[in-house]
């Protein structure tokens, strides 16, 4: 089975929050015209103006049930249950909210502005069964192991990434895409120098006469805004993941 995904990478510096969530908006737009099924969006893409995600969710929630497409709103502060998180939301078709992952590892400052979550979520969907791991999240390989073996099939990853991050983060996606077999889509946020965009699809090929498998990015962007498609096979990967989560020996893991 092959699910069209989207990745809508966001500049940041728009001069105003109605132009922020209006180019969001036709990102989403934009991904539905070109045949995906579901977008994700940046972290922090509406960081200047975190007083106004409760709208901003409307909004997406709208433009989610006009374009009959699934959005992962990336991750924005939110602080509607009393505290706040970085949280990300999963909006069907329809503009409901199926599901929320909040940020488990806070980096740097966000730990004096957010509250960790406590655990990664298994996000059900008709689509296929979602994870979320949220920019600094991909760099502790437990996060993605554990929706692995929870059983998703996607791992969508909002990152706000600087540019001298970009090496190490394509790394940590790469690997995490090989070590689970799962297909991964990570968009970033651009405004250069700072931010160089760099959004990426990763999904696996199997290399036919070794059966050695690879993760292979089969979209990507530079620095300009845009929105990246893809058609990744969640098939092969359930199938792949399946026969290698299935050699896992956890008692020989043990710390003790």
């Amino acid at each position: 089975m092959r699910l069209s995904v989207a990745a809508a990478q966001l500049a940041l510096g728009k001069v105003s929050y109605n132009k922020s969530i209006s180019d969001a908006c036709l990102a989403v737009s934009t991904a539905a015209q070109g045949g995906a099924k579901i977008i994700c969006l940046p972290e922090h893409w509406l960081l200047d103006y975190r007083d106004k995600i409760g709208e901003a969710i409307c909004e997406l929630s709208k433009a989610a049930r006009q374009n009959k497409i699934f959005i992962v709103t990336g991750a924005n502060y939110t602080s509607d249950t009393g505290q706040t998180r970085v949280r990300s939301q999963v909006i069907d078709s329809n503009g409901t909210i199926r599901g929320i992952q909040d940020k488990v590892h806070l980096f740097l400052g966000e730990k004096q502005s957010a509250t960790s979550g406590s655990e990664f979520q298994l996000i059900e969907t008709q689509l296929a069964r979602i994870g979320i791991t949220i920019c600094y999240d991909n760099t502790f390989p437990e996060s993605s192991r554990t929706l692995a073996l929870k059983n998703a099939d996607l791992l969508f990853a909002p990152s706000r990434i600087v540019a001298q991050g970009m090496e190490p983060w394509l790394l940590y996606l790469k690997t995490r895409t090989l070590e689970n077999r799962i297909p991964i889509i990570a968009p970033n946020v651009t405004y250069p120098p700072t931010y160089i965009g760099g959004s990426v699809i990763i999904d696996l090929e199997v290399d036919p006469s070794t059966n050695i498998v690879s993760p292979k990015i089969v979209a990507s962007a530079k620095d300009e805004e845009k929105v990246i498609l893809a058609n990744v096979d969640v098939g092969q990967a359930r199938k792949l993941r399946d026969e290698k989560l299935g050699e896992r020996l956890p008692g020989a893991y043990s710390l003790s």
